[in-house]
């Protein structure tokens, strides 16, 4: 009995990482080193501003915990393939960061481990952005920062947002002159990560989610509810709304130029839109159909290397990295916004209002799904509503051709 009793606490501290954490025990899974590691590797990304905050939290641990944080800077989406070749090698990091719908693709792979973490830890963040960092039920990472759409808005010409997207459509309807190249409402339509929300509120999905998990063979991109998302769409092309082959570039140009109302666009426009002399507004995405519309958020974590030889040491950093004071001197240096409860109630968000409306859209989004067939879906659903917007198909056939597509790409990568 002592003896089935101590193996069962043995396997609970094997598993659960962090629950034994670095003091207890130090030890990791697959024959790590029980000892306090001098060193942690961590790979950050080469974006200046979010690399200077990292040195500096990297210091505050070692100064707390006595172990160095070498930092290096490798291009967030590019870590993932990196460490297919160094992992092995012996040269990888012990944590990682990047977008959380890579997560499935790098547990199939062997290159991440999930951590086990008290329900009182998961409760510090955002429901979504534990979801987000979720995998067929386990978690892989701790967040670090939420990304979603919003409207942007340039006062001038919209002093302030519609109630509703239907009152939207009505103002761009009266605003919109294409001969002069003036816009009520501009977004990349063609893109599916932007027009997500047409597909979800009319009852569009992408995958079925069932007992908490994506069911990749149930695709909801060709039912009523999404063919009723592609005709709106396609209307708002045919109504001269929205030019054709609408890109980033058309969206970010003519709103500097101050020729168009109002855009869905993301934090990262904020500064150029600023620095171009543009006094914007954002707001959440207005009532559509009575309802809140969900957009895609996207989540950035770290996470522990399956290659780390202190896989204990790496969570403790990473929790360290993703606490309320770390997120709050990250948010303060690079204006992300840290999915903490805490901190999006913190008078510092709430009373910026730039920010809190990014966050009040986030709290309402719904992560991207991070299984590896997501991968397949862009592109099939971009040229749905391309040829629906050129009239070259009607939405049914363009959808049903899309699904049909997205399932043959599926089982070519399941081969």
């Amino acid at each position: 009995m002592k003896r089935r009793r101590w193996l069962s606490m043995l396997m609970a501290c094997l598993l659960g990482l962090t629950a034994c954490g670095p003091q207890d025990n130090a030890a990791g899974v697959g024959g790590e080193s029980k000892e306090k590691p001098k060193q942690l590797v961590i790979w950050e990304n080469e974006d200046p501003i979010e690399l200077a905050n990292t040195k500096k939290l990297a210091k505050q641990y070692e100064q707390k915990t006595g172990i160095h944080v070498k930092i290096v800077t490798i291009k967030m989406l590019d870590q993932p393939k990196k460490l297919t070749l160094d992992g092995p090698a012996g040269k990888g990091p012990d944590l990682i960061t990047f977008p959380h719908d890579n997560i499935g693709d790098t547990v199939l792979k062997g290159l991440i481990r999930p951590l086990q973490v008290d329900e009182s830890v998961k409760d510090q963040y955002s429901a979504p952005a534990i979801q987000a960092m979720t995998y067929e039920g386990k978690l892989y990472g701790l967040p670090k920062a939420t990304e979603s759409v919003a409207l942007i808005y340039n006062k001038k010409l919209m002093p302030k947002p519609p109630a509703t997207f239907e009152e939207l459509i009505r103002f761009a309807k009266d605003f919109t002159k294409p001969e002069q190249k003036k816009y009520g409402l501009l977004f990349e339509a063609n893109n599916f990560y932007y027009d997500f929300f047409l597909f979800d509120n009319a009852g569009g999905y992408v995958f079925k989610v069932k007992d908490g998990m994506f069911d990749t063979n149930d695709i909801g991109l060709n039912n009523a509810g999404s063919q009723k998302a592609v005709r709106m769409i396609g209307d708002w092309y045919r109504e001269k709304l929205l030019p054709q082959g609408i890109k980033a570039d058309v969206v970010n140009g003519l709103f500097k130029e101050g020729k168009v109302a109002a855009v869905i666009n993301g934090p990262w426009a904020v500064k150029d839109y600023q620095q171009a002399g543009i006094d914007i507004g954002v707001a959440p995405l207005p009532k559509l159909n009575g309802k809140d519309p969900r957009t895609f958020i996207g989540v950035k974590g770290w996470y522990v290397s399956s290659y780390s030889k202190h896989a204990a040491w790496a969570t403790d950093l990473a929790r360290f990295l993703t606490s309320h004071d770390a997120l709050k001197s990250r948010f303060q240096d690079t204006k992300q916004i840290p999915p903490r409860n805490d901190l999006l109630a913190d008078p510092l968000i709430q009373d910026d209002p730039i920010v809190r409306a990014f966050a009040d859209q986030a709290s309402r989004g719904m992560p991207m799904p991070s299984v590896p067939e997501m991968a397949q879906v862009w592109e099939p659903m971009g040229n749905a509503v391309t040829f629906v917007s050129q009239g070259k198909q009607q939405p049914g056939p363009a959808l049903n051709d899309a699904v049909n597509i997205i399932k043959q790409k599926i089982a070519a990568q399941k081969q």
